[in-house]
């Protein structure tokens, strides 16, 4: 124990010598300045949970969150677990930001994120062959706090925040195959396409990383990223839905199977955290279906790099 207290009271003087002897990197940094940051990178799933139910109207057959292989004989099915987030993709960002003193800054950043296709459901069977793909796409701001020890060269520092989203959408992509479901020898093919809107909602960030001066108003970052947030659904409507046989390479359109042919409560609804229904009369069809809330997992952990300059 006393070991202990003394390597952490050694640690602390070093510290504090260290940053004393920086207080010279001071002179280039101005108690009070603007800057602008922008860069780019690359995200990683963390944090995964169960993907959603993206086939409401039941038509792929598909266990939420599963990539279920059934033999060919039919007397076994081999299933997997498709858990993950819609978090990773390319981010790209600009930062303004205000320096209060050499260490404390306040910041605002706008973020793009382009989000990679993900697999969250598939079926192989000999009778149906399906697959739901989703990924985000959208604009969220961060304000956030920026802390700093102000070295002289390679200067350590620290952003925490929140995370806003306020534009983007979820989109799902979704392919059906019912084996000789148009008789021997005709397949039916089924492809659409859905997309979510979102509710307000807030996550947060946290980063670490490092700067290198290249000039003297301006320098250049790397950095490691942390952001955790999900997105609660508002609404969510099939807007691309299409039906077709499909017979030794030739294909048609399945009359009566395609977008326009889909009521209103088949291609739109509404996520509510508490609403009632009939279980006794049939759904209104020119109505929006409410289904229970869902909320869309995007955290993740990456890197990012790009300069910063001040003002």
């Amino acid at each position: 124990m006393k070991k202990n207290v003394k390597r952490l009271v050694l640690a602390t003087v070093l510290v504090v010598s260290n940053m004393v002897q920086s207080q010279e990197s001071h002179e280039q940094i101005q108690p009070h300045q603007f800057y602008v940051r922008a860069g780019g990178g690359y995200v990683f799933q963390t944090g995964k949970t169960e993907f959603n139910n993206a086939d409401p109207n039941g038509l792929t057959g598909i266990e939420q969150s599963t990539d279920v292989t059934v033999s060919s004989d039919g007397s076994s099915a081999t299933v997997k677990s498709l858990n993950g987030t819609l978090g990773s993709g390319f981010k790209f960002n600009i930062t303004g930001g205000y320096m209060f003193n050499p260490y404390v800054g306040g910041e605002l950043g706008i973020n793009y994120f382009d989000g990679d296709r993900t697999l969250i459901g598939r079926l192989n069977s000999p009778q149906m062959k399906s697959e739901e793909n989703a990924y985000l796409g959208g604009v969220d701001i961060a304000p956030g706090i920026y802390l700093t020890p102000s070295f002289k060269k390679w200067n350590p520092y620290a952003r925490i925040g929140a995370i806003v989203p306020v534009s983007g959408k979820l989109n799902i992509e979704t392919k059906a195959r019912q084996i000789n479901g148009g008789g021997s020898g005709t397949d039916l093919v089924v492809n659409a396409k859905s997309e979510v809107t979102s509710k307000f909602s807030v996550g947060y960030f946290g980063a670490l990383g490092m700067t290198y001066p290249i000039s003297k108003n301006m320098v250049v970052f790397g950095e490691f990223e942390l952001k955790n947030i999900s997105i609660k659904s508002k609404s969510a409507e099939i807007i691309s839905y299409q039906t077709t046989a499909e017979t030794g390479g030739q294909s048609q359109l399945v009359p009566g199977q395609q977008l326009t042919d889909l009521s209103t409560y088949e291609k739109k609804f509404i996520f509510s955290d508490d609403y009632s229904q009939s279980t006794t009369t049939s759904p209104n069809q020119g109505e929006a279906r409410m289904i229970p809330t869902q909320y869309v997992n995007s955290s993740g952990t990456g890197i990012n790099v790009g300069v910063r300059y001040s003002f």
